[in-house]
């Protein structure tokens, strides 16, 4: 392996971004157009707040009625300080995904790697963590991602 590499040397720039207060449809609806199956998570203020994927929202979709209950009832309790009546909680999990956030089903650890670790240090973290991919930070914020795929391509390519 060429160790003489830097995670910014493997690194894709362009990086895509869902907002935590997006709808779980938006989100989906992002994810097909864009042809990606996960995406750093930003809060208003752009700080990374955490990481979300197409298995999260597959996940979240196949939960029973009573989970997606709980999930509406913390979002209004905890977000907007109001209680919900049984008949509003009733008709709005008919629709969850069009009521529910981003930041419910994201992961809130993000693995990431500094612009000027090593592709050791990349590789290292996609096997300790059992990832497919880790985003690449430079003074705290993020400038990029690299996948599996791009360590295989670039030990291999």
């Amino acid at each position: 392996m060429n160790t003489t590499k830097k995670a910014g040397d493997l690194m894709h720039g362009d990086i895509l971004v869902a907002y935590e207060g997006w709808t779980i449809h938006r989100l989906a609806d992002f994810f097909v157009r864009n042809n990606i199956s996960a995406v750093p998570v930003i809060a208003s203020d752009h700080q990374l707040v955490g990481v979300v994927s197409v298995s999260d929202a597959f996940r979240f979709n196949n939960l029973d009625v009573r989970s997606k209950e709980a999930a509406l009832l913390n979002l209004y309790r905890n977000d907007f300080r109001m209680e919900v009546s049984e008949e509003d909680l009733n008709s709005w999990v008919k629709d969850a995904d069009k009521t529910c956030t981003v930041h419910q089903i994201m992961t809130p650890e993000v693995i990431s790697v500094d612009v000027d670790d090593s592709v050791e240090m990349v590789a290292r973290a996609l096997l300790d963590k059992h990832v497919h991919r880790v985003l690449v930070t430079d003074k705290g914020s993020v400038v990029g991602v690299i996948t599996a795929m791009d360590l295989l391509e670039h030990v291999y390519g």
